[in-house]
């Protein structure tokens, strides 16, 4: 990493510890605007500028980002709105790439590229519309219909670094659950992973592995209604649209019909007996638990949706489901 792309990732860095504090004049301009566009409660969105937000990475971290990119004349940078931190990483990743950076927000959530570029003026431009040229770079976030319409769009020799739908998911194990205290401090960090962003981010996990016990996944999913309250009186669930209410309410009646489902606040959680099923559970904070012979074989089934994976249990697993999810993000519950 050249002292130049070090210089330019420290000053977006200054400019997002601006916006965590609270006390700060930025700070304080942040809560009061994204409290409009985040969709978030105050709580939601507190919790995800402390979580979410890298503001003190190592220079061991901020090499392996700059490692991710290859130089360019331009960077472009088009983002999405469910998840507003994630424009400081993407930012990042452009400002590695080139010093000459735009950015286009999301019409739904313009504010948090805003918020970073009143924090380091001059570091980078918003603009409505990006036109990238031939040579260029171009991160892109957004769904997977509109990742395709942009490579359709975008003019030979743009290298398009694209993000694009998915979800998280959670694998554990029957000796990790076992202990009573230990299966309460698992749900405590699913149930923090969950209420991150109301679980409309991509690596929000829609769903827990359990390999090998069903009694023990059936005591798993009251565990987890617990923690999903309990922490929903901290932070509240932000908006939600009548239409994604209905959605709830049908996918809870047909889950009830199959199995356990357990009241969670605002949303609820599921004993599943087919693994596919997580994928089409709504967000809002709504969960789903499998009990399944080889955590790492369903895993690999669903790898093409999977962007990350906690694992909680013995090395061994966590082997396993790496080779099982080769391209996924593996960390430990409470970080996705």
């Amino acid at each position: 990493m050249s002292p130049a792309v070090r210089a330019r990732l420290e000053r977006l860095l200054d400019a997002a510890r601006a916006i965590q504090n609270p006390g700060t004049p930025l700070g304080k301009e942040a809560r009061a605007r994204l409290a409009i566009t985040s969709g978030l409660s105050p709580a939601g969105i507190e919790l995800a500028l402390a979580e979410c937000l890298e503001t003190h990475p190592t220079e061991a971290e901020l090499a392996r980002l700059a490692a991710h990119v290859s130089s360019a004349p331009r960077a472009h940078v088009l983002l999405s709105a469910n998840v507003f931190t994630a424009a400081h990483r993407a930012i990042a990743l452009a400002l590695a790439a080139s010093e000459q950076v735009f950015v286009r927000p999301s019409r739904r959530e313009p504010e948090m590229a805003r918020l970073l570029a009143r924090g380091a003026p001059g570091l980078f431009t918003v603009v409505a519309q990006l036109e990238p040229a031939p040579g260029d770079a171009c991160f892109a976030y957004g769904s997977d219909a509109t990742l395709s319409e942009l490579r359709a769009a975008l003019a030979p020799g743009v290298r398009l670094y694209a993000h694009g739908s998915g979800y998280g998911l959670v694998v554990t194990e029957a000796a990790a659950v076992a202990d009573p205290s230990a299966r309460a401090a698992l749900a405590d960090a699913i149930a923090l992973d969950v209420t991150l962003f109301d679980q409309r981010g991509c690596l929000s996990p829609r769903g827990v592995l359990l390999e090998g016990d069903a009694a023990l996944a059936e005591a798993l999913v009251p565990a987890l209604a617990h923690a999903f309250v309990e922490l929903e009186t901290r932070v509240p669930v932000g908006a939600i649209a009548p239409e994604e209410r209905a959605e709830q309410r049908r996918q809870r009646a047909a889950l009830a019909v199959a199995g356990t489902v357990c009241p969670a606040g605002s949303g609820f959680v599921a004993r599943v007996s087919d693994a596919g099923v997580l994928e089409t559970l709504p967000s809002g904070r709504c969960f789903g638990g499998a009990c399944v012979d080889d955590a790492a074989e369903i895993a690999r089934a669903l790898a093409p949706a999977i962007t990350t994976c906690a694992v909680a249990g013995a090395p061994e697993l966590r082997a396993r489901v790496a080779e099982a999810l080769p391209t996924a993000r593996l960390t430990v519950p409470g970080r996705l």
